[in-house]
């Protein structure tokens, strides 16, 4: 009897042993469970702010860039329209457009604008005004306006040097048959100077021969001549005539 009761004893503290163990192990999990699913948590909060901050930033530089190129071309307008001056960088000094092209003194003729192109000329990404100067009917000269330090400049150019105008702002110049290339400009204060990107010129040991350069380095007469061809065949700039109406659709933002 005595040994029946410490059997039946036993069996009870085992079955207690072991659901003790059973609800730990399960209380762990839980645990467990609890912790991951905080973390994950934790992660997803930390991350979704980030495009929005993104987009914003993005925005705001855009609508600031697009404010900028808006005043310059306002700029542009008001001196196409002879209503502000510009800085003439072969007066010295600011002047009216009218009275640029009555300038008989510095230029020896009266010129009539009877053109004028829209580009980024320098890859600045601000855009050029080119007009196209006559001389009854026969184009002579270019005047190529530029906006920097809060003020329009102003720059003539020959009609040989600055010849089939490219919408990218690339263009051919002729000092003579065996002295010619393309380039693009760039601009200072006081001068426009040609960046040249290809040219041929004579020998120096025989004016009958050619040299050929491609960033200012020699180059084959038949590298050279498929260079021309690509300039050749680059799109040509938009040319506007010169009327109230142009210059304000093409100058409006």
């Amino acid at each position: 009897m005595k040994t029946k009761f410490i059997s039946v004893l036993l069996v009870i503290l085992l079955s207690v042993s072991i659901t003790a163990c059973s609800n730990k192990s399960s209380s762990n999990i839980e645990n467990n469970s609890s912790v991951s699913n905080s973390k994950s948590s934790d992660v997803s909060i930390s991350t979704s702010s980030s495009p929005t901050s993104v987009n914003a930033f993005a925005d705001s530089k855009t609508t600031q860039m697009s404010s900028e190129k808006k005043s310059i071309m306002e700029a542009y307008k008001a001196v196409l329209q002879n209503k502000a001056t510009f800085f003439s960088t072969d007066n010295k000094k600011n002047v009216y457009l009218n009275d640029l092209l009555t300038n008989k003194e510095l230029y020896g003729t009266i010129f009539k604008v009877t053109h004028f192109a829209v580009l980024d000329m320098d890859g600045d990404n601000i855009p050029e005004i080119v007009l196209e100067l006559t001389v009854g009917s026969d184009v002579q000269f270019y005047e190529v306006l530029h906006y920097m330090n809060n003020e329009v400049y102003g720059y003539i150019q020959v009609l040989r040097g600055l010849q089939d105008l490219k919408a990218d702002g690339t263009f051919n110049y002729s000092n003579g048959a065996l002295d010619n290339g393309y380039g693009k400009l760039r601009f200072k204060s006081d001068i426009s100077e040609t960046d040249i990107l290809g040219y041929c010129q004579p020998s120096t040991y025989d004016s009958t021969a050619e040299l050929y350069f491609i960033n200012n380095k020699s180059v084959t007469e038949e590298l050279y001549k498929i260079h021309i061809k690509e300039q050749a065949g680059k799109k040509g700039v938009v040319w506007y005539d010169f009327s109230s109406e142009y210059i304000e659709k093409e100058l409006s933002i």
